[in-house]
């Protein structure tokens, strides 16, 4: 059955709501005290970048915390060993995890590839919980979890170019509470968002070919529908808590409020507004190395909450220090309060993850 695919924000926006006015003045444009401090922790981050060939490929990156090295109030550096399939001034979106700490934070620039690569800033800005409280991302993995398909440890080549139907890809997806969605606008800007569901639900095999994601509710920025409407290419990174492989998919997805594709998607009675619609044109299941690197499921490398900052204190600072000088966002920076935010916060974490 044809699937309609939604063709402008008009379109959109009737279905998902409108951006609210001030969804990106918790976002900077360089990198403060809080993003140095997060990345200082951080030995793991997902890297979205638009290639040569207009495919998004994502990239797992790993370490000792620090991975991502800042080296300018808007520049980082990125791991030299990391191969990047992108020339100079190639959008790039990255997704930094803390390990213990609900909230990603990301970073969308330009790649620099002149001696060490760097991403060159455009915005930075700390992600909600809700992704990674949903997918249980941080949970301590099970007995089994380590138990993978038996994919050849360093790359996977053998499982490169297979598609959805491959038994080994199906029950990776049919197990995965996680995956890291990259796309880039019109404008060449490129973004990383994490989206978690319990498993099996955060990316629905539909077929061979097609994988369903839904639009929960996040943010509101819905940067990823948005960029979609624009330009077609999509890049997936899927993820299983206590496992080091990783599934990767890159080619084209649209918007789809279509009730075939949103019902089976449904979360304790609660069908998404949207979805999703991904055509693979590229599958490949491998061990990410970044991933044992980082000691990424090992919880005795968790970041103490006490030594990070608070994710409504960083929300506070980035909406006073976002420079928009538009009247409503002068308003907002006199009105932002960290404890009316806070109770806000935890009142949307534990009523409105679905």
């Amino acid at each position: 059955m044809p699937v309609e695919l939604m063709s402008d924000v008009d379109a959109l926006e009737s279905c998902v709501g409108e951006r609210p006015a001030g969804s990106h003045l918790k976002s900077i444009s360089y990198l403060d005290e809080h993003c140095h401090r997060l990345l200082s922790v951080s030995p793991f981050a997902v890297l979205g970048l638009a290639a040569d060939d207009g495919s998004i490929r994502s990239v797992a990156v790993g370490g000792e915390p620090g991975v991502l090295r800042p080296t300018d109030r808007a520049e980082v550096a990125l791991p030299g060993s990391v191969e990047l399939d992108g020339r100079d001034g190639a959008a790039i979106g990255v997704l930094s995890f803390v390990p213990g700490y609900r909230e990603t934070l990301r970073l969308n620039g330009r790649l620099r590839t002149a001696g060490t690569p760097t991403l060159q800033l455009e915005e930075a800005f700390l992600h909600c919980a809700k992704a990674l409280i949903r997918s249980r991302f941080w949970a301590e993995p099970g007995p089994d979890a380590d138990a993978g398909d038996g994919v050849a440890g360093g790359g996977g080549a053998e499982a490169e170019g297979v598609g959805l139907a491959r038994p080994e890809v199906t029950r990776f997806f049919e197990a995965c509470p996680f995956v890291a969605l990259s796309s880039v606008d019109a404008g060449g800007h490129a973004d990383a968002s994490p989206k978690g569901d319990p498993p099996g639900l955060v990316a629905r095999v539909v077929d061979e070919h097609t994988l369903a994601i839904a639009d929960r509710p996040g943010n509101r920025r819905t940067d990823t529908m948005h960029n979609l409407i624009e330009r077609d290419a999509i890049g997936l990174l899927a993820m299983i808590p206590g496992r080091d492989e990783v599934v990767e998919v890159r080619g084209r997805a649209g918007v789809t409020a279509d009730e075939a594709v949103r019902t089976p998607l449904a979360v304790n009675g609660k069908v998404p507004t949207a979805a999703i619609l991904l055509t693979a044109e590229h599958v490949e299941l491998r061990r990410e190395p970044a991933i044992a690197d980082a000691g990424l499921w090992d919880v005795t490398r968790h970041a103490d909450p006490a030594m990070l900052p608070k994710a409504t204190r960083v929300w506070v600072d980035h909406v006073k220090r976002n420079d928009d000088p538009g009247l409503a966002a002068k308003a907002a920076r006199r009105a932002v309060n960290a404890g009316m935010l806070e109770r806000s916060i935890d009142k949307d974490y534990r009523e409105n993850l679905y």
